[in-house]
């Protein structure tokens, strides 16, 4: 069965009401949306949260949030977990790491799981004289990937369905954005993952190969235990973390900008103020390296860095000054959406060295950005802190620390 993004099952005609919770927000958003609909339908009682622990690698209070959120709304909770090992023994057994295209961390330590609760929660149901009909809810939305945005938002599983069960798919949250997910979030007022306050985007693994590098990087730096492990693994096998990214590029990346978040600042350069956008090359390179500040509705209205000091190493930060709707619609393929952040928010764009780029029909210099110290090719910028800055009037600055001026000494002597 394939439905429309509007269709809705009727929860009263389902026997049970699986609900999938990694303990993230949009698992936390589509439980509070299930059992509101449930609780309308008088069904409540037939709805069972599900969390597939993935042991030391998933964040810290992972289970437990989830088992308080399923206990606030006076819900059973079932926690499950893969029989034959947790994922870093499936790694080493298989000797590769889950890619996107070969996901079997989802399929073998979640999907796996998740049936034999089904064939649990039907057996305790007796004889009906008839198929079981179970639902089976995700919190999967359309905005996180193209992948996701295919899926139709209510179908049939074939493979989990048998003669004792039918077995059907619903997506509830499937056409929410974030921000939709954050104000039901703040409207239940049930707790949330403080990985999320930490500056992470999305929760699962802590280290997923699906992440972002910014992701991957702010979670070694929280977690640099494991992904010391993950190093070691990934050494120990001979395979990559992933194809563009081994966590040996990870981890100094972390310590690197740890350590620059730590270094005490002692100036600040004001770069203009405007509505921050960036060069739409920039996404489709996937560098996000610059971005300019509009002024006004006009293509010539930017703000001129033509005075703006180049060559100057530091951190550029966007100081909220006024927020609106962002527009933009995000970039699927990484599960970046925009956010919109709180006025006088201060928002870390990246670290580097300060570069400008020239509009040649205008003449001047409209777009700014960092040079990373690391050599990368793309994220010079935080993808996840533009989004969150898109569209929105900010205050830009160069915050300069004691390191960054050794840094542009020292270039200034080599030069010389």
């Amino acid at each position: 069965m394939h439905a429309s993004t509007t269709e809705m099952p009727d929860l009263a005609a389902y026997d049970v009401i699986l609900v999938n919770s990694s303990g993230g927000k949009d698992s936390q958003a589509m439980l509070d949306e299930v059992c509101v609909l449930a609780e309308a339908a008088g069904v409540l009682d037939r709805i069972t949260v599900l969390h597939c622990a993935l042991g030391h690698v998933e964040w810290p209070g992972t289970s437990e949030l989830a088992r308080a959120q399923a206990g606030h709304y006076g819900v059973r909770y079932e926690q499950r977990h893969r029989e034959q090992g947790l994922l870093l023994d499936q790694v080493r057994r298989r000797g590769r790491w889950p890619s996107a295209s070969a996901r079997y961390c989802t399929s073998d330590q979640k999907r796996g799981p998740a049936r034999k609760l089904i064939t649990q929660l039907v057996a305790e149901l007796g004889d009906l004289g008839r198929p079981a009909r179970v639902l089976n809810c995700m919190g999967l939305r359309a905005e996180e990937s193209r992948a996701r945005l295919k899926k139709a938002r209510l179908s049939r599983d074939e493979a989990a369905s048998s003669g004792r069960r039918t077995v059907d798919t619903w997506l509830p949250i499937h056409d929410w954005t974030e921000t939709q997910v954050w104000q039901r979030i703040h409207a239940s007022g049930v707790p949330y993952h403080p990985a999320y306050d930490q500056g992470m985007t999305r929760l699962s693994c802590s280290l997923c190969v699906l992440a972002s590098r910014a992701d991957l990087v702010r979670a070694a730096q929280l977690r640099p235990e494991l992904a010391a492990e993950y190093a070691d693994l990934e050494a120990e096998i001979g395979h990559r973390f992933r194809n563009d990214l081994s966590m040996a590029d990870i981890i100094p990346a972390a310590e690197q900008d740890a350590t620059a978040e730590c270094t005490e600042e002692t100036a600040t350069i004001d770069l203009g103020q405007g509505r921050l956008w960036w060069p739409r090359f920039e996404r489709q390179s996937d560098r996000y390296g610059t971005v300019f500040l509009l002024t006004g509705p006009d293509a010539e209205d930017y703000v001129s860095f033509d005075n703006a000091p180049v060559g100057q190493p530091g951190r550029l930060v966007a100081i909220v000054v006024e927020t609106r709707h962002s527009g933009h619609c995000g970039d699927i393929a990484r599960s970046l959406a925009p956010v919109t952040p709180s006025v006088g928010e201060e928002i870390t764009l990246g670290a580097g060295t300060l570069f400008t780029d020239a509009d040649d029909d205008l003449g001047v210099r409209t777009a700014i950005g960092l040079v990373p110290d690391d050599g990368r090719d793309t994220d010079w910028l935080d993808p996840r802190a533009l989004y969150r800055c898109h569209n929105q009037t900010v205050r830009l600055e160069l915050r300069i620390g004691s390191h960054t001026n050794k840094r542009a000494r020292d270039t200034t002597s080599r030069a010389a």
